[in-house]
C-alpha cells in the first residue's frame, strides 16, 4: 500500500459522482448520520472558504473501464452534505448568517464559484485492502488525543443551546483574551464554551452545583427547546459588557479572573443587575438584592481586590475564614459556591468590607 496526499475541488467530486466513479463505502461509516445544522455549518465553513478536515479515499483501477475507482472511506459525511447541497436538496439553516435560506441554486454566481472550486485535502490509500484501511485508522487513532468533555458536547449537540453558547463564547472573546480568565491552551480545549455554558446555566437555574454531569444536563434539556434563548442571550451580554466596562481591568492579574471566582463574580453580577433564581442556595442564604447594588465603584473594587487577597492568602483571613477555605475546596460543587457567591454580591454593595 502507498499513500499520496493531493487536492481536489468540489467539482471534482460532483463529476465523480455523476459517473459512478465515486464510490462511498458505508463498511467504514464511524459516524451517525448528520444533521441538517452539521450539514448547514460544513456548508458555512465551504462558502466562508475555512478549512475542513482531510478526507481518505482509496484508489482502485477498474481494468474492464480503464479507469480509476475512487472509494471513500473517511468523510463520507462530509461529501454527502456537500453534494446534497450541489443538488439543491436542502436549505442552510440559521446558522449560516447571511447565507440562510439559500440552496445552490439560489447562491450569487461568485459564491457557487467559491463552492464548486473550494479545495479539499484527500490522502489517498493506493491499492489498500481492507486491513490496511484499519491499519491506518488504528495508527490515526492512536496518535490523537482524547477528545475533553466540552468537545464531546460540541460534536455531539447540533442543537439551540450549543449553539448559543458557542456564539456567545466567540463575540465575548475579550474575557479570555484581554482579561485572560482562561488561557490559549484551555481555549483551544473548548474551555471558553463550557465556562459560556455554565454563565448561561447562572442565568436560566441560578448558581447551581457544577461539574460535568450538570453541564451535560443544560445541554440535554436547552438544546432542542431553548425558547427563551434571546433573552437569555440578552442578559448574557448585559452582565459581560458590565464586568468588562467596569470591572475588568481594575482585576486583571488578580485570581478573582481564574474561571472558578470569575464565574461567582459573574452570578454577583447578574443578581445585582437582573437577578438570577436561587439554583441550589438555601433560602436563607440567597443575598436579597439591594438597589444600591454597583452604585459605588472605587468601593466595588477595594471589595473585589480584598477579596483578591484573601483567595491568595496561605492561611485563612479572619473574618473570611469560610470564604478562604471555600476557595481552596472543589470550587465546582455547591458547598464551595453556596459560600463565595453571596460574598461577590456582598463586595458589589457600597459597605466597605
Amino acid at each position: 500500500m502507498a499513500s499520496l496526499l493531493e487536492q481536489y475541488r468540489v467539482s471534482d467530486f460532483l463529476d465523480w459522482y455523476s459517473e459512478k466513479r465515486l464510490v462511498i463505502n458505508q463498511d467504514f461509516q464511524r459516524r451517525s448520520v448528520w444533521t441538517p445544522e452539521a450539514r448547514t455549518y460544513l456548508i458555512d465553513t465551504i462558502l466562508r472558504q475555512l478549512p475542513i478536515p482531510k478526507i481518505y479515499m482509496r484508489t482502485k483501477i477498474d481494468v474492464a473501464t480503464k479507469k480509476s475507482i475512487r472509494e471513500v472511506v473517511d468523510g463520507q459525511q462530509r461529501l454527502r452534505a456537500t453534494m446534497y447541497f450541489a443538488d439543491d436538496k436542502f436549505k442552510l439553516g440559521k446558522r449560516a448568517s447571511e447565507f440562510t435560506g439559500h440552496q445552490f441554486s439560489t447562491l450569487s454566481r461568485e459564491l457557487q464559484e467559491i463552492f464548486l472550486g473550494y479545495p479539499i485535502a484527500v490522502d489517498q490509500l493506493l491499492k489498500a485492502t481492507d486491513e490496511d484501511v484499519l491499519e491506518v485508522f488504528a495508527r490515526l487513532n492512536s496518535y490523537s488525543v482524547s477528545l475533553n468533555d466540552a468537545e464531546k458536547r460540541h460534536a455531539r449537540f447540533q442543537g439551540e443551546f450549543k449553539w448559543a453558547v458557542y456564539n456567545s463564547s466567540k463575540v465575548w472573546k475579550i474575557l479570555w483574551e484581554k482579561f485572560e480568565i482562561l488561557t490559549v491552551r484551555q481555549r483551544v480545549r473548548m474551555q471558553d464554551d463550557q465556562l459560556t455554558a455554565e454563565m448561561y446555566g447562572i442565568l436560566i437555574n441560578g448558581v447551581k452545583d457544577g461539574g460535568q454531569p450538570k453541564i451535560n444536563y443544560l445541554y440535554n434539556t436547552y438544546d432542542e427547546y431553548f425558547v427563551n434563548e434571546p433573552e437569555i442571550t440578552s442578559a448574557l451580554n448585559e452582565v459581560s459588557s458590565y464586568f468588562s466596562e467596569n470591572l475588568g481591568e481594575a482585576l486583571l492579574g488578580t485570581p478573582v479572573l481564574n474561571a472558578p471566582h470569575f464565574l461567582m463574580l459573574f452570578a454577583a453580577l447578574a443578581h445585582a443587575i437582573r437577578g438570577i433564581p436561587n439554583g441550589d442556595i438555601e433560602p436563607q442564604n440567597m443575598p436579597a438584592r439591594e438597589e444600591g447594588a454597583l452604585s459605588n465603584m472605587k468601593l466595588v473594587h477595594n471589595n473585589l481586590l480584598k477579596l483578591a487577597a484573601v483567595i491568595e492568602a496561605d492561611e485563612p483571613v479572619p473574618g473570611y475564614d469560610d470564604f478562604w477555605r471555600a476557595s481552596k475546596s472543589s470550587t465546582q460543587r455547591i458547598a464551595s459556591r453556596s459560600v463565595r457567591f453571596p460574598v461577590f454580591y456582598r463586595a458589589l454593595l457600597p459597605k466597605s468590607m
